[in-house]
């Protein structure tokens, strides 16, 4: 395992690792705040950028139709974006992800062992997939849709927060590290003779 070019995702950890670190997003004060911070600056972008590029957002809906719309859309989204974590851990691990509401958040994550490379992968995979689809759909939605599609590119952005934090902080970890993201902490493997 000590060879970085057969290190792979595995279901059980290789005897000769053990737990370096484990890094709680929510709980960790300085990473709590790098979260926050990333969803604030990326909400207020949304907004500037709404303002000051004077997007056609528009709707002849009413305002109870438009917020009833958008809020669903909003919790569909949610779901579907923990469904696209896991659907790519599975992919790569053939572990089965678990899934759990940790009000206001939705979590996903396995018992599986993964590369730095393909944490990475799992962290970012929604907000790439979903911001491609999202704004493809800014481009060819009627009108009266375009409102609840650009919020949801914008809660795409600013929501996937914690995941490019994740990210983050799984791409500094050593080269043959192992990172297993139990959907409420995420804990870093090294081997044994490692410093």
């Amino acid at each position: 395992m000590g060879d970085q070019g057969s290190l792979r995702d595995t279901a059980e950890l290789p005897r000769t690792y053990r737990e370096h670190r484990t890094v709680d997003l929510k709980k960790d004060k300085k990473f709590a705040v790098a979260v926050q911070g990333i969803f604030v600056l990326m909400a207020l972008v949304a907004v500037g950028a709404a303002l000051l590029l004077e997007l056609p957002l528009e709707t002849n809906w009413s305002l109870i139709l438009t917020i009833s719309v958008t809020l669903f859309a909003c919790l569909i989204y949610m779901a579907v974006h923990e469904a696209t974590h896991g659907v790519v851990l599975q992919i790569l691990t053939k572990v089965k992800p678990s899934y759990a509401v940790r009000f206001p958040f939705l979590t996903t994550g396995n018992h599986a062992y993964l590369t730095r490379r393909s944490a990475v992968v799992v962290a970012l995979a929604p907000v790439v997939i979903w911001g491609i689809v999202l704004a493809a759909a800014l481009l060819t939605l009627p009108q009266d849709y375009l409102r609840t599609a650009y919020i949801l590119l914008a809660l795409n952005f600013a929501g996937s927060a914690g995941d490019c934090v994740e990210a983050y902080v799984v791409s500094r970890q050593q080269p043959d590290a192992l990172v297993q993201d139990d959907g409420n902490k995420v804990h870093v493997f090294v081997p044994q003779d490692s410093r």
